[in-house]
């Protein structure tokens, strides 16, 4: 049995409690022999990350990818693009969790570590938040502060007074979750700031959004919850919806996971020009004319970035590559147009290493993706 076969039976045992002791020591000989494979054996008993990489291995199902592809080009003929458009839809996936333990425990050497020290790397749990002070506070996974004061929610605000409101961003490479005075969650996405009250108290609860955001709303069928972003609002009582809001782009995408959700411009105060959302269903903003699209949408693509994996259909690598950068924090540039409109589809592993994703590229897309530092040129071959 190799090594890394061995370590992930021993490290299998040991989250199942039938490891002897035997076992154990040897388990433990690895864990000292380097700094990486405490880590990796640290994440490995991180419940959460073990969700998260066990709805990635269902999301990166190969047999959906293989189908979408066979779709996609099924398309690409009905709507008569060119050639190298349809030949270069093509799949690109996450081979199981098994690819994942595999790579996770293997044996790294110093020299080995140092280089990897210094590749692009993936985001982690990070985030600044900014109070109504100003006074600034950073955000980890290992910081425990909390981001309301219920003592506050004493005094009543005047109607004409400016509620002041905390923010809570993430930079490019960074993700958090956050838990609102009211009960809401909200999970955030690289490259993206909330601004809230410390306390909601008054008729409506309302915050507000640029990048991308996962709402979880507290149900209170009293107080609505209004989400502004851009030039829409989102007004809902509760349910959840992923709202991608990115300055600079031209249209907003709101998707409505469960329950209902109402939108408007935001300088619309006629509650009968509100555009109801249903379930996998997904409204594209357009910025630039102010009007709304809806289509049906597979909410699990939409959401993947929650969940340990980014799922893309019908995107151009540009597309992709604008997500991409936001998570592993580099700048890129393309050789040619041609390969910045070119379209794909399939999974990518949020937590992989970016030269997994380079691989991925180069193998099944005949994509090439040069690393200068922090910058990335992409080719076709």
């Amino acid at each position: 049995m190799r090594m890394n076969e061995q370590i992930s039976l021993l490290i299998c045992k040991h989250l199942v409690g039938s490891i002897t002791e035997d076992e154990q020591r040897q388990l433990d000989e690895w864990r000292q022999r380097s700094p990486y494979n405490e880590k990796v054996y640290q994440r490995l008993h991180d419940n959460e990350r073990l969700l998260v990489e066990h709805h990635r291995a269902q999301l990166a199902d190969y047999q959906r990818p293989l189908a979408d592809m066979k779709r996609q080009l099924a398309i690409g003929r009905r709507r008569q693009w060119p050639r190298w458009m349809a030949a270069a839809a093509i799949v690109l996936l996450l081979i199981g969790v098994g690819v994942y333990w595999q790579r996770a425990v293997r044996d790294v050497s110093p020299r080995h570590q140092e280089a990897l020290a210094e590749l692009i790397v993936p985001g982690t749990t990070q985030a600044t938040l900014t109070l109504s002070s100003g006074e600034t506070i950073q955000l980890d996974n290992d910081t425990l502060y909390p981001l309301h004061h219920s003592s506050a929610a004493a005094r009543p605000i005047a109607s004409a007074e400016a509620v002041p409101l905390h923010q809570l961003a993430t930079p490019r490479g960074g993700e958090f979750r956050v838990v609102l005075e009211d009960g809401t969650e909200v999970w955030l996405n690289a490259d993206t700031r909330l601004r809230y009250p410390e306390v909601f108290n008054g008729a409506e609860r309302r915050v507000e959004v640029e990048g991308e955001a996962y709402f979880k709303v507290a149900k209170n069928s009293e107080h609505p919850f209004i989400v502004s972003s851009g030039g829409q609002e989102v007004r809902v009582y509760g349910t959840e919806f992923n709202v991608h809001a990115y300055p600079g782009e031209t249209a907003i995408y709101t998707t409505l996971v469960e329950g209902s959700i109402a939108l408007r411009l935001a300088d619309e105060h006629d509650s009968s020009r509100e555009l109801m959302l249903t379930p996998d269903h997904q409204s594209m903003f357009d910025v630039q004319s102010s009007t709304f699209n809806v289509k049906p949408v597979d909410t699990d693509v939409v959401t993947s970035w929650r969940s340990g994996v980014f799922v893309f259909e019908e995107q151009t690598l540009e597309q992709i590559m604008r997500t991409l950068s936001r998570w592993y924090d580099f700048d890129y540039e393309f050789g040619d147009r041609q390969t910045a409109e070119t379209v794909f589809m399939g999974s990518i592993p949020k937590y992989g290493s970016f030269s997994e994703v380079c691989d991925i590229f180069h193998k099944l897309g005949g994509i090439h993706l040069r690393q200068q530092g922090r910058k990335v040129t992409i080719t076709a071959k």
